[in-house]
């Protein structure tokens, strides 16, 4: 029975991906990366849908699966297994389609707040030992990355409405 759990906006953000063509996937897809996931199960099945879909290939369950296999990151039988498993229940459980776009902005938001954090605990560690110039320069670089991120979910946010095709008169 679906659970429709959105606790894991990851996997819950995956399941819909695996419901799309590879059309409409690859529009959701657009300003992601696979390391915007903290999970270690769900970024390298964002980075196979990535790779499919960017072939024009739809990423159902069954094609993920395929491309982990044939590109050799599911060796072995436990891993098939397991991974085979993690793409059934993210696709069974998964909300509507619908919530794509809103599970993108939830996703690239925990991302954003993930770097910003790590960026802090860096400056707080190096803020009695390190040299005020070093410790500019690792102000500046950090926020480089956040401010980048930021961009990404402000454009989930707040996607650009598609043009409309011209219809032939």
């Amino acid at each position: 029975m679906p659970t429709n759990d959105l606790t894991d906006p990851e996997r819950a953000f995956l399941g819909c991906l695996l419901q799309l063509p590879a059309t409409a996937a690859r529009r959701v897809l657009a300003g992601m990366r696979a390391d915007d996931l903290a999970s270690a199960a769900a970024a390298p099945v964002l980075q196979l849908v990535i790779e499919l879909v960017a072939a024009g290939t739809d990423p159902a369950p069954v094609a993920v699966y395929a491309h982990a296999v044939a590109t050799g990151r599911a060796a072995g039988q436990a891993r098939r297994e397991w991974l085979s498993g993690w793409i059934i229940d993210a696709y069974r459980d998964a909300p509507p389609p619908a919530l794509t776009n809103h599970l993108k902005a939830v996703v690239l938001e925990a991302a954003w707040r993930r770097a910003l954090f790590a960026h802090a605990r860096r400056i707080e560690q190096s803020l009695d030992t390190t040299d005020p110039a070093v410790l500019r320069e690792l102000a500046d670089d950090g926020m480089a990355a956040a401010a980048e991120l930021w961009s990404r979910y402000q454009s989930a946010l707040h996607p650009q409405p598609r043009p409309a095709r011209e219809v032939p008169a």
